[in-house]
């Protein structure tokens, strides 16, 4: 049997892993998403009347704390954990931010907002209550 060149992946919980993969999607889905607008256009070349809030806190924050939380978690490292709590506490607010926005606009039952904000929310408090479970285990 192969022993594994990463001591760290001998010590990592195979949930801590699916957490750290769903982080970097999640990271590389705010940042592509938000340069094309989620559809919208371009953000270098956006069409009028395009708010960009969100498109910005996404590339600024939301994206460099996802990839950041992942590499964290991923390496096992006690800033992993705090990473994750921080991103799980944005992930929360940016939620609640998109749900009151598209609920004051009426859309709040279009499913391209209501399923990822969802599940964005149920990530969040998973990785809050899972990073707590494992917390003993980050020890980098």
């Amino acid at each position: 049997m192969a022993e594994s060149t990463n001591n760290n992946d001998a010590k990592r919980p195979g949930i801590i892993t699916i957490l750290a993969v769903l982080f970097i999607l999640f990271g590389l889905a705010a940042l592509f998403g938000s340069l094309f607008l989620w559809g919208e256009g371009f953000i270098l070349n956006f069409p009028e009347g395009i708010d960009l809030g969100l498109p910005a806190a996404d590339i600024l924050i939301n994206a460099p704390a996802s990839i950041l939380t992942a590499i964290g978690l991923w390496g096992m490292c006690r800033w992993g954990k705090y990473m994750a709590w921080f991103t799980a506490g944005f992930y929360l607010y940016a939620s609640v931010e998109i749900f009151a926005h598209y609920a004051q606009l009426g859309e709040l039952s279009k499913m391209e907002i209501t399923l990822p904000q969802t599940v964005a929310v149920i990530m969040a408090i998973l990785v809050m209550i899972i990073s707590w479970k494992h917390r003993e285990s980050f020890t980098n």
